[in-house]
């Protein structure tokens, strides 16, 4: 199972703005000087036709990686692109630049850009792979190896090293971040341990120990009516204790951390369901602990859904503070479904989510349509 933090997850959203401007500026860019710099031996048509073609494929590579959910095809899309004109470069460029090792040219511009583009989002074998495709092409297209060619390659080296350091990075950093909330969240067990230790001592001393002095000061005597009654609820009191151990701490509603109940959920074992790869943006939080019990056990029901029903293999958990509250979602792009069809008979969302929200004083929703994917929505505000 593959879960994405906070930190993976802000790189991979600032590297497709990147890969977006890349594109868009490479783009417009060599399609000016596609059409300025027209000669000899470059076609005119074939110019044209091939500008009005990157401009489309710049348009639509921008729009969809800003979208919420960029695909890996895009990337291996644009690196398809970028090796169909190089490979028509001798039929894209006039003689001089085509000529020229430096590589100075429009389809150069495009090249480089489509080389970060793959490093910056595709993993690094395919990265590699698409590096070493668009210099092949654009060696095949300029009729010989040139320096240019060479230049993509260490481009691409250069680039990996970067991509490589910074998603160690991020890495690095979520793990200190679940680290941290661990950390948090065992002294805040010792700390719960050592409150209810505290309190059943004080309940012992006002009732049991209470008792023992009272006999050993003669107040309450061997033969007193009193002294069965005060010992029946003394031992009631015990038996209580050891039935419910913490209840005094869960009926105070303490604080408890939300990002390590649901990343608990997140990474539990699905019996009987194929395993999800689910993307986690929940940041350090703490709620009531019957709030973050009623959350956990709601996106618990609904990644069960998806694993279950949604016919695909990728989910989004998030989180984010709204006013006072909390909102959390779990969202996919899989079937989808109408809400209103489901029969009056099936429990799961009017009683898993809808009711167990509702008891601690929250709401949920489900928003989805056939082949539109689904997103369920768990809100609590104090």
């Amino acid at each position: 199972m593959l879960t994405r933090g906070p930190a993976q997850l802000q790189l991979r959203r600032r590297s497709a703005r990147l890969a977006a401007v890349l594109r868009a500026v490479s783009g417009v860019g060599g399609a000016v000087v596609a059409l300025v710099g027209l000669a000899p031996p470059a076609r005119p048509v074939w110019v044209a036709v091939a500008v009005v073609g990157l401009l489309l494929w710049s348009g639509l590579f921008t729009v969809l990686t800003l979208g919420p959910e960029p695909r890996p095809w895009l990337y291996a899309g644009d690196t398809a692109v970028v090796v169909v004109l190089c490979l028509a470069q001798d039929k894209l460029v006039p003689a001089e630049v085509l000529a020229a090792s430096t590589g100075s040219g429009w389809i150069d511009m495009v090249a480089r850009a489509g080389v970060l583009i793959a490093q910056f989002m595709l993993r690094h074998a395919l990265a590699f792979a698409a590096t070493t495709t668009i210099a092949a092409a654009h060696a095949v297209g300029a009729g010989g190896l040139r320096d240019a060619s060479v230049v993509l390659v260490l481009q691409g080296l250069l680039a990996a090293a970067v991509v490589h350091l910074l998603r160690r990075g991020a890495r690095g950093a979520d793990l200190a971040l679940s680290a941290d909330a661990a950390a948090r969240a065992s002294a805040r067990s010792r700390s719960a341990a050592r409150t209810d230790e505290l309190d059943q001592q004080r309940l012992l001393h006002d009732t049991v120990l209470a008792t023992l002095t009272m006999v050993g000061t003669g107040s309450i005597t061997r033969d007193s009516a009193a002294l069965p009654e005060r010992a029946a609820a003394d031992l009631a009191v015990i038996e209580d204790l050891r039935a419910h151990p913490g209840a005094a701490r869960v009926a105070a509603h303490d604080p408890a951390p939300l990002d390590v109940a649901l990343r608990t959920v997140v990474t539990a074992h699905r019996a009987g369901l194929k395993p999800l790869d689910i993307e986690f943006d929940v940041p350090p939080l703490d709620l009531p602990h019957e709030v973050v019990e009623a959350l956990a056990q709601g996106i618990a029901e609904a990644l069960t859904n998806v694993a279950r029903h949604a016919n695909t293999r990728t989910a989004r958990v998030t989180a984010g503070r709204v006013g006072e509250g909390i909102v959390v979602e779990v969202h996919d792009s899989g079937r989808g479904f109408d809400p209103a069809a489901v029969p009056s008979h099936r429990r799961g969302l009017r009683e898993s989510l809808h009711g167990r929200m509702s008891a601690v004083g929250g709401s949920a929703r489900a928003v989805s349509s056939p082949g539109a994917g689904t997103r369920v929505v768990l809100r609590w505000e104090p």
